[in-house]
């Protein structure tokens, strides 16, 4: 054990367990920090008044048996002996007086759609052919191309072949102008509402077929379970979670990172260290700008325009079992709800009612989302939660508006419906540290591009990035595919066999 060379791991999420448990299994010797009481990051979970509560995961990504990412998973122990529910729909609209169902069996929407609208029948082909072309793709998990000879990255590409031709051509299209195509305004509500603001029509296409296709579905239990299994095999190949102890700053000397400062003062030094948090944190903070990122991730970070960041209000209720909607997840309109200084017209909500795990005494979590994209509404909040009970009044309000519209659309809820708590775009600075609040990494738009980030600062040697920041999309599937190429890059300049 003294002979191990050894990692800290900054960050305690699906990257920084998924960055341990590898390093571990490849005769490393690691300690994860974290700040929190609890691991988890942004896979928010938690119990109270006796009802389980899922603060952040909607589906997940990789739950296809026989696919590299659902190998991936199970490499990491996050989906031992788990049950998935495949919701009837990946989202669904109220618009117009009609409702648009994305529903899992692709040729229902598309025959329910035309007859709402059968002047956008062609339209609507058009989008069917393109997301039963997208289910051949397959999410390239085996390791990062930085590392890859010519002749694997040749076979990575042909892997996905036409698939990939397709889906570069729909990144041009922006999600919104394909919308405005639709003649019916609820359907190009629908279209507009699905994804977060900036989307592409590849990303909604992706979704969609992985989705139809059984690839994307709802782990029972939630992301507090897959944390609760990922931690359980990470500390059962020996390796070290200290919780409650943010890390201050990452010790660099002579061009390589040697260790850790702890908040507490304590000195740890390490022969690596991973950073499985946010980058920009991490550099701007934890290495005092003596280090900067890679210039594509910079560039990043530095174009909002192209890489758009996206956070929200999340307002958590509970609520009778059958009085929640049928559709997992809704939107919906409302009367003007206050937000960011601005206004929202429509309101989206989700429901757990379909997790057995999640109803005790006919109860169920109800989750209400107000989009808060950007900088500014980010820079609204941070001034709020500097003003004395300022930013508690802003909650309170958001919070009674929201009340009001949910028992207006859903009148059986009137006098049932219990306001739990909320989280702001502040909730993921605070607790994750995360880059203008954001509740996910960056938007992948029409004006971005994908990129081959290999998670080096240029300058500083044993370091690097982890996390679903460096991926094209975000997600926790995003956050555990980095979290194993960390680990592979480091095995890399050690000369250590991968297998």
């Amino acid at each position: 054990m003294n002979g191990q060379k050894k990692i800290a791991i900054i960050g305690a999420g699906v990257a920084g367990l998924a960055a341990g448990i590898y390093a571990q299994l490849h005769g490393f010797r690691t300690t994860i920090y974290e700040k929190s009481s609890v691991p988890g990051g942004a896979c928010m979970g938690w119990t109270q008044d006796g009802l389980p509560i899922e603060g952040s995961m909607r589906f997940l990504a990789g739950t296809q048996e026989g696919t590299p990412l659902y190998d991936c998973w199970n490499e990491v122990d996050a989906l031992r002996d788990t049950m998935f529910v495949n919701p009837d729909s990946f989202f669904t609209v109220e618009d117009s007086g009609e409702t648009i169902s994305f529903c899992e069996d692709l040729d229902t929407f598309c025959s329910n759609a035309e007859k709402i609208s059968p002047e956008d029948s062609r339209l609507l082909q058009q989008f069917r052919a393109f997301v039963l072309k997208a289910q051949g793709h397959v999410l390239q998990t085996q390791k990062p191309v930085d590392l890859m000879s010519p002749l694997e990255a040749l076979r990575v590409n042909s892997a996905n072949g036409e698939v990939n031709k397709l889906l570069a051509r729909l990144h041009n299209v922006p999600l919104v102008d394909f919308a405005q195509k639709f003649h019916h305004p609820a359907l190009r509500c629908a279209f507009r509402q699905v994804l977060p603001p900036g989307s592409t029509l590849a990303y909604l296409v992706l979704c969609y077929a992985k989705f139809i296709s059984g690839d994307i579905a709802v782990p029972v239990g939630g992301s507090r379970r897959i944390i609760k299994r990922m931690t359980d095999m990470y500390l059962k190949n020996d390796g070290e979670l200290q919780v409650n102890a943010p890390v201050k700053e990452i010790i660099a000397a002579n061009g390589a990172a040697r260790g850790v400062i702890l908040e507490s003062g304590e000195r740890l030094l390490t022969h690596w260290v991973i950073s499985a948090c946010d980058p920009a944190y991490t550099c701007r903070k934890l290495l005092q700008d003596r280090y900067a990122m890679e210039k594509k991730l910079q560039l990043r970070f530095a174009a909002p325009e192209a890489y758009p960041t996206f956070s929200l209000v999340r307002l958590f209720f509970s609520a009778p079992a059958d009085s929640l909607p049928l559709a997992r997840t809704l939107s919906f309109a409302t009367d003007v709800i206050p937000a960011a200084g601005e206004g929202q017209s429509r309101l989206t909500v989700t429901q757990f009612s379909d997790d057995p795990l999640f109803v005790q005494k006919g109860r169920a979590e109800l989750c209400a989302d107000v989009p808060m994209p950007g900088k500014r509404a980010f820079k609204y909040w941070e001034s709020l939660s500097v003003q004395h009970g300022a930013y508690q009044v802003e909650i309170d309000r958001l919070a009674s508006a929201v009340q009001l519209a949910l028992e207006k659309r859903f009148p059986e809820m009137k006098g049932q419906l219990k306001y739990l708590r909320c989280h702001t775009p502040m909730t993921y600075a605070d607790r994750l540290n995360a880059f203008h609040g954001s509740c996910v990494a960056f938007v992948p738009t029409a004006q971005s591009r994908p990129a081959q980030l290999t998670g080096r600062l240029p300058g500083l040697s044993h370091m690097l990035l982890a996390g679903q920041w460096l991926g094209d999309t975000a997600g926790m599937h995003t956050a555990l595919v980095q979290g194993k190429f960390a680990v592979q890059r480091l095995c890399h300049d050690e000369r250590i066999l991968w297998d």
